[in-house]
């Protein structure tokens, strides 16, 4: 036996308190060593535990004064304050509590049983001086010799009579096996079956039924084992397994060191001297016996059973994923259990808990083997740090974390990364130390988390990160050169901007213009009230031709842009400029087609007169004037409505709710809202894409009258000069031409209005119903359509009631 193991030296404690040789001496050494054995498998010191030193101290006082011993007491005080101005030794409090349960402890307790240790420990009723250790062996190696198996009983190899009945193995050699057996290894009775990993009991033993019940239950605690103990000894790389698993590992193996402090205990009690009748027949009155082995191991064996049962659910997991399956046989009405249990997952979430601080507190995540339920993407740019890289996995979120609190870590942590490498901000975040420190006081483990100081550091990152990016980045400044530019708020600028564009966005597309347009927009610039924006974001203005497609002009792939890096880069992400650039696009066409209106009608007053003369052409010029009215009431208005009821209600919206957020992902929800809320009533989601496809239709008509009044004002004008020069009229080559292709527009253009109207009534946004109320104010086009004098509430019941046999097909 080793010198340096806690048996070994107990004993040499117990045999220098017995010196000498007598009977007597070796029975009060045999007492000693049982009484220290008995201590050191104890729990009853740790009950009370929560008690203070102090309260110690006064109980013994009280126990002695009880006893009417106040001499003593008085003497133990004064020894108490000896030892509390001594630095020798160390642990006060757990030797106080020693002599405390000595002292509590009666004489006759020696050969009673004890509080049991994590795996039971029996009682130990006799011993011997010698203590066997356990060896353990392969569990194909025979065990041909055995030393806790007296000499006697081993020469013995005739059948035996037991109290079970007639057996071939005597009952000591059978208790021997089955120890082993509790062990994995296989012997004299016992043989290993590979096919179902487990031991057997050989065909050439023979058992009475009752015995062979009993020993094939006993032996089922050392298939347990082996099923542990196997998760145990297979390899295990951080690599491949992670820190949590490794972790599950060594609580299992400190489980394991405990059931071999059983194991021993068993082997000292087969030394147990037994009480003989005869030399065949053995009826065990003392040490170790069936009954008693059963009874015994019934704990130890519940408790290999639930580590059986994680080792088989946890196999493959890793992580957060391996701690919720952990954290799932916690809940169960076993309390022993249930401690064991919470025991092994303090242990495995460690590397948990020190991966989530370091997140929580520095932004930093280390987490080399994918375990943490934060993962990384190194391959995405900078700009999308906030969107892209970092993300939460939904199957390493513990289930003891609700879907609330591991969004407030991952936003903690992503906040401090999104301020050091983002807004290159490197200063500590003000009071996020006390914060940690009053966390790291608190929890000592991820099942003890203090979550109200998590919450408060995710109140404080987030807060203070929104501060920044409002104060030192301007963010709101941006975002309204935004409305103002890309969705053309500004209104003496978008005007003078159509006019000094127009000459050269009337050109076809393959044209190069990007310089001539980038200087006409400066010019626009010191022209109009823009020239007193903030400097910073009149250099960010700039412009953008897209890639042209056949037959396009310039009006087709022109559109303002705004450059945008750092923080601002996480707000503008391309996708969400591209979501601008379609907006400008629409903006930017129905504010062409109310220039190009106001135009016509300026021709129509200034040129009209001219033509007064001409009578030839009066009525073509009052059928042009009545659906240019028309259309200059249907482009004000859907001008009017994009402005004012779209962009300018929806950025009053984002405006308050810029004011209340919070959060960085307050402020990206708000402005994903202003988005959606401006392209849905915009006409630009899918639910309208009929209705955009008829707006255009409107647009093209518009774009097809400019161009016959242009011809028609030019060819009238022409025939006046040729009747004032007494030339030739050539009025009828042109008119009769003119006056079919205006009928066929005015024709085509009532017939989309009406249609789109009708599709505006019907839509499910009452802001597209009302817009269609006020292109229609006077019922012009009511009176020519039947459709639209349909009550919307009745033709909204109409159609939920023809909609739904249509669902159900």
């Amino acid at each position: 036996m080793d010198e340096n193991t806690i048996p070994a030296l107990v004993e040499k404690l117990c045999r220098s308190f017995s010196n000498g040789k007598s009977s007597e001496t070796s029975k009060e050494y045999e007492a000693k060593y049982k009484l220290a054995l008995q201590l050191l498998s104890s729990q009853q010191l740790s009950l009370h535990n929560h008690e203070t030193e102090f309260s110690i101290v006064q109980n013994i006082k009280k126990l002695l004064g009880s006893k009417e011993r106040y001499q003593d007491a008085r003497k133990f005080d004064e020894l108490y304050t000896r030892l509390t101005s001594s630095s020798i030794l160390k642990n006060r409090k757990a030797v106080l509590e020693l002599m405390y349960y000595l002292a509590q402890t009666p004489a006759s307790a020696a050969t009673e049983p004890v509080i049991r240790h994590s795996f039971t420990l029996p009682s130990l009723v006799t011993f011997t001086s010698d203590t066997t250790t356990i060896v353990k062996t392969p569990k194909n190696t025979e065990v041909p010799y055995c030393p806790l198996a007296s000499a006697t009983s081993q020469k013995k190899t005739a059948a035996q009579s037991t109290l079970y009945g007639h057996s071939d193995v005597s009952n000591h050699i059978l208790l021997r096996e089955i120890l082993y057996a509790f062990q994995g290894i296989q012997g004299q009775v016992f043989q290993w079956d590979a096919t179902h990993e487990n031991l057997q009991l050989k065909s050439t033993v023979k058992l009475p039924k009752a015995l062979r019940q009993m020993v094939l239950s006993l032996v089922e605690l050392g298939w347990l084992f082996h099923k542990v103990q196997k998760y145990c000894e297979s390899p295990k790389t951080e690599s491949t397994c992670g820190l949590a698993a490794r972790a599950f590992g060594a609580a299992l193996q400190e489980e394991l060191s405990e059931y071999y402090r059983l194991l021993a205990v068993l082997q000292s009690q087969m030394e147990v001297h037994t009480i003989r009748s005869g030399d065949t027949v053995g009826v065990e009155t003392q040490g170790l016996t069936f009954q008693r082995l059963l009874v015994w191991t019934k704990e130890p064996k519940a408790r290999m059973k639930l580590l059986a049962a994680l080792v088989e659910a946890c196999h493959g997991q890793r992580g957060g994923a391996l701690a919720s399956v952990i954290h799932s046989f916690v809940l169960q009405g076993n309390a022993t259990l249930k401690t064991v249990v919470l025991k092994i997952l303090v242990q495995v979430c460690r590397p948990l808990y020190e991966m989530l601080m370091l997140w929580t507190f520095e932004g930093e995540l280390r987490d080399p083997y994918g375990e943490f339920f934060i993962g990384v993407n190194l391959a995405v740019d900078p700009g999308s740090l906030w969107n892209d890289k970092y993300y939460e996995r939904s199957a390493m979120v513990p289930n003891f974390f609700t879907q609330e609190q591991g969004h407030q870590v991952a936003t903690t942590g992503k906040s401090i990364c999104f301020l050091r490498e983002i807004c290159l901000d490197k200063s500590p975040i003000p009071g996020m130390n006390q914060i940690r420190r009053t966390a790291e006081e608190r929890s000592e483990s991820l099942l003890s988390l203090d979550w109200e100081s998590i919450e408060e550091a995710y109140s404080t990152a987030s807060q203070y990160l929104l501060q920044v990016l409002l104060d030192r980045y301007h963010i709101k400044l941006h975002l309204c050169a935004l409305r103002q530019y890309l969705l053309l708020g500004q209104g003496d600028f978008v005007n003078h901007l159509m006019k000094l564009v127009e000459p050269e966005l009337d050109k076809p597309a393959t044209t190069r213009m990007s310089r001539l347009l980038a200087s006409i927009l400066d010019k626009c610039i010191r022209c109009t009230n823009s020239q007193y924006d903030d400097a910073d974001v009149l250099k960010r203005l700039d412009v953008r031709i897209s890639e042209p497609s056949q037959g396009d002009s310039g009006w087709d792939v022109f559109s303002l842009d705004y450059k945008v890096d750092g923080p601002l880069g996480t707000i503008l992400t391309p996708e969400v400029k591209t979501r601008y650039e379609t907006l400008f696009y629409a903006l930017w066409r129905s504010k062409r087609m109310e220039w190009i209106m106001s135009k016509l009608r300026h021709q129509q007053l200034t040129e009209g007169r001219q033509l007064r003369g001409l009578l030839e052409v009066q009525g073509v010029l009052h059928q042009a004037q009545l659906l240019l009215s028309e259309m200059i009431h249907f482009a004000q208005e859907m001008s009017h409505y994009l402005s004012f009821e779209v962009v300018a209600c929806a950025w009053e919206q984002l405006s308050i709710a810029l004011r209340s957020s919070k959060t960085m992902d307050q402020l990206l929800t708000a402005h994903e809202h202003f988005l959606q809320t401006v392209t849905s009533r915009a006409l630009l989601d899918e639910e309208s894409k009929d209705i955009r496809d008829h707006l255009r239709g409107i647009h093209e008509a518009m774009l097809q009258f400019s161009q016959i009044q242009e011809r028609l004002f030019s060819s009238a004008i022409l025939e006046v000069e040729k009747r004032q020069g007494k030339s030739k009229s050539t009025i009828e080559t042109f008119l009769p031409s003119i006056k079919a292709k205006l009928c066929a527009i005015s024709a085509s253009y009532q017939n989309f209005v009406q249609t789109f109207l009708f599709m505006l009534s019907s839509h499910s946004d009452p802001n597209l119903q009302g817009l269609g109320v006020r292109l229609d104010f006077n019922e012009c086009y009511q009176r020519k359509d039947s459709r639209l004098s349909m009550s919307l509430t009745y033709f909204h019941r109409r159609m939920t009631t023809l909609s739904v046999p249509s669902l159900l097909h």
